[in-house]
């Protein structure tokens, strides 16, 4: 399969990445947090450098956008041909989680509209208007037209992977493994196994689903640049659950090799090396991938614990993007913007009720490791229980949960000590 064409193999891929997805609660601009914290968006920030670059916006001499040009002028000759609004529908959706951009994701649906609003939609538009929806955790809606499309199409592969997807986010690891059982059936034994291998990564047993992943890895030469990105990426999360920093890095490594451009990878990258207090590679990984929301804040991040002059400015962009997705009703990046109160606003009441939202909708590693961290800054273990119970009783690995969970088991046994 090329990869100049939303392959199945390709979009399969692509939906798979977004495991660890993104999400934002509706509701006000953050608050101004504690005192010396940036300021939240409020009034114009004006630049003293006329050649200061606030935002990049992809050029004409990205292939990645030429193929669009192409494909929007094969649509515009046939609106009424569902093929090339497929074709065009896919390589908005595509470009927009590459780039971390999630306008796309507004094309792509007016492009795929009248085909979903017909009275028996085609298969491939409810699958791509549920990959939509994924994106925009509007995860009850997808699930909805992913059950329609199965119902049409019970071997519709990328269908069960969303599903699957869907479910591994929001913790239903039993419905995961029937539907990951799914793909396999319907696109072989390597999409299956990749699936399985990420379920088991959140089941306490990511050993193993290193052993199937480094199987699946030796014997994918043949296989498309899209897929080997994906077992690396994954490869690299199941290393991070056993806190074996050094793989997770030779397996992000290796995995931009073969997607360079690829968000998540980038910024899943990015959070390794904050963790491991390296902040200046951030910079310089993502210095060209300033128009991504979720990059951005890592930028922001790094520029705040390196206590650079720019950490303000920064601080100040990322609140007016946070407020703009606020403004348009957009449900995305909860976590980022826990993160973003908790350790750039530091004010974690803020970061805590932020979380609590966020857990609702999304339960992946990252999303319980920041509602433990807001818990801990905010002195409220109790905030945590449902959390570490949910860590407890799913057998989560993971070296910086299982510190933060020990910490807050012993303040809430000692405050429920101080209290008898």
């Amino acid at each position: 399969m090329h990869s100049s064409e939303p392959s199945t193999v390709a979009q399969l891929c692509r939906s798979a990445l977004l495991f660890l997805a993104i999400v934002m609660p509706a509701g006000s601009a953050l608050p101004a947090g504690a005192a010396g914290a940036p300021p939240v968006f409020g009034k114009p920030y004006l630049p003293t450098d006329a050649a200061q670059v606030l935002q990049a916006v992809p050029g004409t001499s990205d292939p990645a956008v030429r193929e669009m040009k192409i494909l929007r002028a094969a649509f515009d000759r046939n609106p009424a041909e569902f093929p090339a609004a497929l074709a065009l529908a896919r390589a908005y959706v595509s470009f927009g989680q590459q780039v971390g951009d999630a306008h796309y994701a507004g094309y792509a649906e007016a492009v795929i509209a009248p085909w979903i609003a017909a009275a028996r939609p085609p298969v491939d538009a409810l699958v791509i208007q549920a990959t939509i929806l994924q994106y925009r955790h509007q995860f009850r809606e997808a699930r909805a037209l992913l059950r329609a499309a199965i119902k049409g199409d019970s071997r519709n592969a990328q269908a069960w992977l969303t599903l699957a997807t869907l479910d591994m986010v929001q913790g239903e690891y039993k419905s995961a493994a029937i539907e990951c059982a799914r793909v396999a059936g319907a696109a072989g034994f390597g999409l299956g196994i990749a699936c399985s291998a990420s379920l088991r990564s959140f089941l306490g047993q990511a050993q193993q689903s290193i052993a199937l992943l480094e199987q699946l890895e030796q014997s994918s030469a043949g296989e498309s640049a899209p897929f080997k990105a994906w077992i690396e990426g994954l490869l690299a999360e199941s290393a991070e659950r056993l806190g074996r920093w050094t793989d997770a890095e030779v397996h992000y490594r290796q995995a931009l090799v073969w997607a360079p451009r690829d968000n998540f990878l980038r910024v899943a990258y990015a959070d390794l090396l904050l963790d491991r207090q390296r902040p200046r590679e951030v910079l310089a990984l993502l210095a060209d991938d300033l128009q991504s929301d979720t990059a951005f804040l890592r930028i922001a991040l790094a520029e705040h614990a390196l206590g650079s002059r720019a950490a303000a400015r920064d601080a100040w962009l990322m609140s007016a993007r946070f407020e703009a997705l606020t403004q348009r009703g957009s449900e995305f990046y909860g976590r980022e913007q826990v993160r973003f109160a908790l350790d750039i606003q530091r004010d974690p009441r803020t970061a805590l009720a932020l979380a609590e939202r966020n857990w609702q909708a999304q339960r992946a590693p990252w999303d319980a490791r920041v509602l433990l961290e807001a818990a801990e800054a905010a002195r409220d273990p109790g905030a945590a229980s449902e959390v570490l119970k949910f860590v407890a009783d799913t057998h989560l690995e993971d070296p910086v949960i299982a510190t933060l969970a020990a910490r807050l088991r012993s303040g809430a046994a000692t405050k429920g000590a101080g209290t008898r």
